[in-house]
């Protein structure tokens, strides 16, 4: 139990010349109990008095943030479904519930890549792509093929194609021709025969992907 003396209570308030108003102060519950929400009073000296409030509650130190667990637990809105404040996106292109980490199936190693004159940048990112068993799962269901009407160039499409022939022919060489021969409109900066970076190969790919799955970007 805390001793409050009333009388030095005003003195200390004064002493400092705090105005009470510009902090949150312990609120007393039925209990006895003390509740305090975030707050910030400004500075005074180190070695003024700790200023208490009534019920046996030390009010927050000025200068100092008082965290209450309670008051940090905001009701957003049952629209943002995702709880982080960003709106539901208007078109999912894979459920999540869907999306597995993990192997469908056991495979065979799958075949190799030929180099055809400075393609070991391509080569590299689809291997990546190929051997990422969430998107090889879904490109050997061929689900996409099945519903997409896309009669003119479209990248899931070509990555599906590429990746069925690469476990199709485990143990051999292949050429990435199918891709390859899309190299322009995967970025009209490539250059066939040109040494390129991987990395940005790989960010035009997955981006070329994406826009295939969706309407009015082609």
């Amino acid at each position: 139990m805390t001793i409050v003396d009333r009388s030095s209570e005003k003195s200390d308030h004064e002493s400092v010349g705090f105005n009470r108003s510009s902090f949150t102060s312990g609120d007393v519950g039925m209990d006895g109990s003390c509740s305090s929400s975030w707050a910030v009073g400004p500075t005074r000296p180190s070695d003024s008095p700790r200023l208490k409030s009534p019920g046996g509650c030390l009010g927050p130190t000025p200068g100092a943030a008082v965290y209450n667990s309670a008051a940090s637990s905001v009701d957003r809105p049952k629209d943002q479904g995702s709880g982080d404040g960003i709106d539901l996106p208007q078109k999912v292109l894979f459920p999540p519930e869907r999306l597995s980490l993990k192997w469908a199936q056991v495979h065979r190693v799958g075949a190799g890549l030929q180099n055809m004159g400075n393609t070991c940048f391509l080569n590299s990112a689809l291997q990546c792509l190929t051997y990422t068993p969430p998107l090889a799962n879904y490109m050997l269901s061929r689900e996409h093929s099945k519903t997409c009407h896309e009669p003119g160039f479209c990248m899931m499409c070509t990555m599906q194609n590429h990746v069925i022939q690469v476990f199709a022919n485990s143990g051999n060489v292949i050429k990435p021709i199918g891709v390859l021969n899309e190299l322009k409109r995967i970025a009209k900066h490539f250059r066939y025969g040109s040494q390129e970076d991987a990395h940005e190969f790989l960010r035009y790919t997955v981006d070329a992907m994406q826009k295939s799955c969706l309407p009015g970007t082609k």
